[in-house]
């Protein structure tokens, strides 16, 4: 019995995906999978109006070998009339600037070839052999739910047509039609993860079931539509939990696999891995509070009263002796520091009403105000309050965003003299006996701090 089945699942791929009246360029190794798959497209083209070209990357990694597989994919396309492009990269190059393994550095090099000279949709030749493969590997290196969703069939301008497909049945399906193809000499090597899957694993796999590819096949189709389907789930609970001052919101109320998909969407939002590590670090905070290093040296996350927020790490030191004029101890934000004499008592007046909450009596400062960020156990007594007011509970009133940049004031002896939005200190309020007030104004500025 003739084996057809590379022809039906390419055909109903392409009528399933709704490939129609269009170019397709085909990644071409001259392998058994690139060769079927290049021949599956062809045997469709006229029913599918596809135009189909082929794109052979030249790695030069393998001597005189590299160069037979060039020249067998130069006389493959002229034999079948499919227009053919090489193009060259230099892979040891890209591996030493990128410091990754070879594997990868091929890979790369080969999508950026794919992306840069594509015309229409690229059709990688992925199999189901190469989908069990993956699952396995990503299963031994720790993976999620996506993970295990293995090799999609379509992704962005990249198909796999034959990933229903395994590679005894593409290899059946050339010998019949006497077709010849080209072997990779490294493929039979153990120097890859992949190929001592594929020669110790996979075969281990075969024996416990008859069709270890079929099986992986069917377990990613189930996953990827659990995936999907959490995915569309998360992102809608993620509305709900995101506030406008980017932080996220009772996050502790959500199951475990919701709260793991909110923290991943929040870090790359912010541009921070979404990494394992990371998520499950804020999981933990979220049951007891605090805050932890996500970005080494750079971000911390942070849950106070059911709230997650990043902060920056700010490495300089937060304190400075107050200058008249400009001042800046955070970066994007200064302080200007301005005196004004009671001897032009118009604009005395007039500054004072408007300035009321950060307006000081300098007489008493004598010149010795430090400028600093937040620090643990500061109050403020307010000339109208009964009480002291604890700076650590008031910030919790205010935006999350605002709270690690808000500008305090002190003297030489640590009494706090101004809190940015809350006022003056009761002993510095401008009073009538008041010869030389100081008017601090804060504002958003383009320049860093030093």
């Amino acid at each position: 019995m003739l084996c057809h089945k590379p022809y039906d699942t390419v055909y109903q791929f392409l009528l399933q995906e709704q490939i129609q009246n269009m170019p397709v360029t085909v990644a071409f190794s001259g392998g058994a999978d690139s060769v079927c798959l290049l021949l599956c497209l062809l045997h469709w083209q006229k029913k599918f109006n596809l135009h189909i070209s082929a794109l052979h990357v030249q790695h030069h990694l393998r001597g005189a070998e590299s160069l037979r597989d060039e020249n067998f994919c130069k006389d493959f396309c002229q034999k079948y009339q499919v227009a053919l492009q090489v193009v060259s990269v230099d892979v040891l190059a890209y591996q030493k600037q990128k410091k990754c393994s070879l594997e990868t550095a091929a890979r790369d090099c080969r999508y950026q070839v794919f992306e840069k000279y594509k015309q229409g949709l690229v059709a990688t030749a992925h199999t189901a052999s190469d989908n069990l493969e993956t699952l396995i590997f990503r299963l031994a290196r720790g993976t999620g739910l996506k993970g295990l969703c293995g090799i999609p069939p379509r992704r962005e301008i990249y198909i796999r047509p034959l990933l229903q497909v395994s590679r005894k049945e593409i290899e059946l399906f050339l010998q019949e039609k006497n077709i010849n193809f080209i072997t990779d000499s490294s493929n039979l090597q153990d120097d890859y993860s992949r190929n001592f899957i594929r020669h110790h694993i996979v075969p281990l796999f075969n024996r416990l079931t008859k069709n270890a590819e079929k099986s992986a096949c069917m377990i990613a189709d189930i996953l990827r539509q659990e995936e999907d389907f959490l995915e569309i789930s998360a992102k809608s609970v993620y509305l709900q939990v995101k506030q406008s001052d980017n932080c996220l919101k009772n996050l502790q109320a959500l199951h475990p696999a919701l709260q793991r998909r909110c923290i991943a969407f929040y870090l790359q939002e912010n541009q921070i891995a979404a990494s394992y590590q990371n998520i499950i670090l804020i999981q933990k905070l979220l049951s007891h509070g605090g805050q932890a290093e996500i970005v080494r040296n750079q971000v911390l996350a942070r849950v106070s009263q059911n709230l997650l927020f990043l902060q920056k790490i700010n490495h300089n030191i937060l304190e400075k002796n107050l200058q008249i004029g400009e001042n800046q101890i955070f970066s994007g934000y200064l302080v200007h520091a301005e005196l004004v004499s009671r001897k032009n008592s118009e604009k005395f007046e007039r500054i004072y009403k408007k300035f009321a909450n950060s307006a000081l009596d300098y007489d008493i400062i004598e010149k010795n105000a430090v400028l600093h960020g937040r620090k643990s156990g500061l109050y403020l007594k307010l000339s109208d309050r009964e009480h002291r007011i604890s700076i650590k509970k008031w910030l919790q009133t205010l935006p999350v965003s605002k709270r690690t940049v808000m500008h305090y004031l002190s003297d030489n002896y640590h009494n706090l003299l101004w809190v940015q939005d809350l006022g003056v200190a009761e002993h510095a309020i401008v009073t009538e006996h008041t010869s030389t007030m100081l008017v601090l104004h804060v504002h958003e500025s383009d320049t860093e701090c030093t």
